[in-house]
C-alpha cells in the first residue's frame, strides 16, 4: 500500500501547491483528501492480515483519528517547509538544501502527528 499512499500523497501536495491557499489549509485540504482516499485501501489490508471481517462500513473505520492525524501531517509539513525555505531562500534552490529542507519537514510533520497513530490503533481495536 505504501508504493500507492506516498505517491499519492506527494501528488496530492504538489497540486495542492498551485493553489492560492495559506499553508494551513493548503494541508487541510492534502490530508483530507489523501485519507479519504487511502484509507480503504489501509483498513482492508489491516482487517485482512489480523483475520477480521471486512464490510463497507470497516473499510473507514477510525475515519475521525486517521483524517485529523493526515490532517496535522499536512499542516506542518506545510507550514514547516515555507518556514524552511523562507529562513535562507538561496540554500533551498540548491540540492543539498532541497534535502535539508525536505528531510527536516518530513521527520516535524512525523513526529508531530505521531499521536494520531496511538489513538487509530486504539480506535482500531475490537471491542
Amino acid at each position: 500500500t505504501n508504493f500507492i499512499k506516498f505517491p499519492f500523497f506527494e501528488a496530492t501536495s504538489v497540486i495542492m501547491t498551485g493553489v492560492d491557499l495559506s499553508p494551513a489549509l493548503r494541508g487541510s485540504v492534502t490530508g483530507a483528501v489523501f485519507c479519504t482516499t487511502t484509507l480503504p485501501i489501509t483498513n482492508f489490508r489491516f482487517r485482512k492480515s489480523m483475520g477480521m471481517p471486512i464490510t463497507a462500513s470497516s473499510l473507514y473505520q477510525a475515519y475521525l483519528p486517521t483524517v485529523l492525524r493526515d490532517i496535522l501531517y499536512g499542516i506542518v509539513r506545510n507550514k514547516v517547509m515555507t518556514a524552511m525555505i523562507e529562513r535562507d531562500p538561496e540554500f533551498a534552490r540548491t540540492n543539498a538544501g532541497r534535502f535539508v529542507n525536505m528531510f527536516a519537514t518530513v521527520v516535524a510533520a512525523c513526529v508531530l502527528s505521531a499521536p494520531g497513530n496511538e489513538l487509530r490503533g486504539y480506535c482500531l481495536q475490537p471491542p
